[in-house]
């Protein structure tokens, strides 16, 4: 079993989300192609009724211009945690983020606590 070091990129288990949000680009610097992409989403604290989707993108620049979606994550009432498995990268694809949106379909309330982040294994 590989040792994977884990960066947070969202840190919400104070302050809850309420609201979609895309987060700050992180750059990783150069990956190799035997390196691999594992996310996680944990969840602490959940509101009933609306749908929490939330995705880790990845692009080869800072702008995003072109960017992909690495893993996507839909979660509503439950506690807990996801890990994907882990997906083979492109060596150029060295800068990824969070995102987040929040459907309104059963209610217009809601929040949620938790971390979300991504490693290279």
């Amino acid at each position: 079993m590989a040792i994977v070091r884990v960066a947070a990129l969202k840190d919400f288990r104070t302050n809850a989300l309420s609201t979609s949000y895309v987060s700050t680009g992180y750059n990783l610097g150069p990956l190799t192609a035997a390196q691999r992409l594992v996310g996680f989403f944990h969840l602490t604290c959940s509101s009933t009724g609306r749908t929490l989707v939330a995705t880790i993108q990845d692009s080869s620049s800072s702008g995003f211009t072109t960017l992909s979606t690495a893993f996507t994550f839909g979660l509503s009432s439950e506690i807990g945690s996801t890990w994907p498995a882990p997906v083979a990268m492109s060596t150029d694809r060295q800068w990824f983020r969070a995102t987040w949106t929040m459907s309104t379909a059963a209610s217009t309330g809601g929040s949620w606590k938790g971390l979300m982040g991504m490693g290279i294994q």
